[in-house]
């Protein structure tokens, strides 16, 4: 799973190198790293299903990389919002409550996409799978405070190479978290209840 994620959030944060290569901002950069979401979310996918594989909760590989590919472009099409508004100059009003009500429930909705797709695939060998979709969102929170970690230490000015290799420590924190939460997780969540067990 870690190697899944790591390598996956290399794609994205290739795809932040090109846009700043390129000179796009606003939509144009916005749709390149929905396009590399999806690239982040099948190598996770990948990752994540060949880790199940042999064990109870195995899932079908197929069917659990496309489900994560088109759940990650949608989570990367949500988390991009703020950004590529404030590109296009939209101002955002932060000390307004509505604000922060959409922005939270967005927030929400970005930790749950990846999961909610999962769901259904996992609920075919897992009992209770729902359980899936709290225990992800709780690790995703968790484990992308890394990627944000690398933003006070560069700016404009700060070379492509060391702008990839800061995001890409923080994408190998941010899998090993997640993966390892996950991972625990999954593991109780499958494990034999005793008999009688309430």
């Amino acid at each position: 799973m870690v190697a899944g994620e790591s390598a996956g959030f290399l794609v994205p944060v290739t795809g932040f190198a090109l846009a700043a290569i390129l000179g796009l901002h606003g939509w144009p950069a916005w749709a390149l790293l929905v396009v590399m979401g999806a690239g982040e979310g099948a190598l996770l996918g990948l990752g994540q299903s060949l880790a199940l594989r042999g064990s109870s909760a195995a899932v079908p590989i197929g069917r659990w990389i496309g489900a994560t590919a088109v759940a990650a472009s949608v989570a990367w099409s949500i988390g991009m919002l703020p950004t590529t508004l404030a590109d296009l100059g939209v101002a955002i009003d932060w000390g307004a409550p509505v604000t922060w009500v959409v922005a939270g429930s967005a927030g929400l909705v970005l930790l749950a996409t990846i999961p909610g797709a999962q769901w259904p695939v996992l609920a075919g060998s897992v009992p209770h799978a729902w359980r899936w979709i709290p225990l992800n969102m709780v690790a995703w929170l968790i484990g992308i405070v890394f990627t944000f970690l690398p933003s006070p230490f560069i700016d404009e000015s700060t070379p492509a190479g060391v702008v990839f290799s800061l995001f890409a420590v923080g994408g190998v924190l941010m899998a090993t978290t997640v993966a390892v939460i996950t991972g625990l997780g999954l593991r109780r969540m499958t494990r034999p209840r005793r008999a009688g067990a309430a």
